[in-house]
């Protein structure tokens, strides 16, 4: 039981973070417009749009790694469980980064479209 969970379960996440992620999305009027010439319309737009894309994709992976970790952690010996401790520590340091950086990335487009305003 334990070799197939530690098998079987990273592969189900990452079949439900590709069927369930909407980060490639279109709308059927995006679609439509994709070879009329009617793309992105600035470049802020597609700025935000590619750092909302990424930011979507390192926070999906960022809670897949500490899922990941915590099913190990369960069916890991003590020994192990001191090593996996110590590596969840960089990886709990990494998701608070990565869910910050949305704030702090906010805050500067804000503050940049009001002094451009």
């Amino acid at each position: 039981m334990k070799k197939f969970m530690l098998r079987v379960m990273p592969i189900v996440l990452v079949a439900l973070v590709i069927v369930t992620c909407p980060v490639l999305a279109r709308t059927p009027e995006e679609i439509q417009n994709m070879g009329s010439g009617q793309g992105i319309g600035n470049v802020n737009t597609a700025v935000s749009s590619v750092w909302s894309t990424v930011l979507t994709v390192l926070q999906i992976c960022a809670i897949a790694a500490i899922v990941f970790a915590g099913v190990k952690y369960m069916f890991a010996s003590a020994d192990g469980k001191a090593e996996i401790k110590n590596g969840m520590i960089g990886l709990v340091v990494g998701a608070i980064l990565v869910f910050a950086a949305s704030t702090v990335v906010q805050f500067i487009i804000d503050a940049g479209n009001s002094v451009i305003q």
